[in-house]
């Protein structure tokens, strides 16, 4: 997830800041790398990323669905 934050930042597509506040709601966000947090609320507050009911499962692998999904709120990123 911080590589779709940092490939959207070059190409000039930055998403507004995420705040920790933003990963409240996910019982794994204690889970969330330190690194990533500002990159995984970015991209949650944007509404690119939803997670998997209550979890965002920061260390899981997406599936070919999820990734579809999240290509697809990119496209058509306003």
């Amino acid at each position: 997830m911080v590589l779709i934050d940092r490939a959207l930042a070059a190409a000039n597509r930055e998403l507004p800041a995420g705040d920790p506040s933003d990963l409240a709601g996910f019982t794994d966000q204690a889970k969330v790398a330190e690194f990533a947090r500002a990159s995984i609320a970015a991209l949650v507050k944007s509404g690119l990323v939803a997670g998997n009911g209550s979890e965002i499962r920061p260390q899981g692998q997406a599936t070919r669905a999820e990734t579809a999904v999240l290509i697809y709120r990119i496209y058509t990123l306003s």
